[in-house]
């Protein structure tokens, strides 16, 4: 039987046909650095804190609130008037302020677990 002159060569003996003659190079080497991340479970994030202060400052507001309308119901005069609205003022800020971080820390936690989703 003639040989074709342009055939390539016969694989080795040892290897199944259809495989590689030789086996694939591992990487030798050193593994990846593993990346830092603060000492906190996974389910806690940076928008989920943020949550949480804008949560404890609505609470806080709406008891200032609370303040603001039982010292107004027992109290008489000028000053009463004045120290209601000042009072009432310092909880509606915090309430306020306490919302938008409320909704600030969501977003943040959003796009974490976005990132996250995207990494993997």
């Amino acid at each position: 039987m003639m040989s074709d002159p342009n055939a390539p060569p016969p694989p080795p003996q040892g290897y199944a046909p259809g495989y590689p003659a030789q086996p694939y190079p591992t990487w030798q080497g050193a593994p990846p650095p593993q990346p830092y991340r603060p000492m906190l479970p996974a389910w806690v994030t940076l928008g989920g804190i943020i949550v949480l202060v804008g949560g404890v400052l609505v609470l806080v507001g709406f008891i200032e609130i609370a303040i603001a309308n039982s010292a107004y119901a027992t109290a008489a005069g000028a000053t009463a008037a004045q120290n209601y609205f000042n009072t009432l003022a310092l909880g509606n800020a915090l309430v306020g302020v306490g919302i938008f971080l409320a909704f600030l820390g969501w977003l943040f936690h959003q796009m974490s677990r976005h990132r996250q989703m995207a990494m993997h």
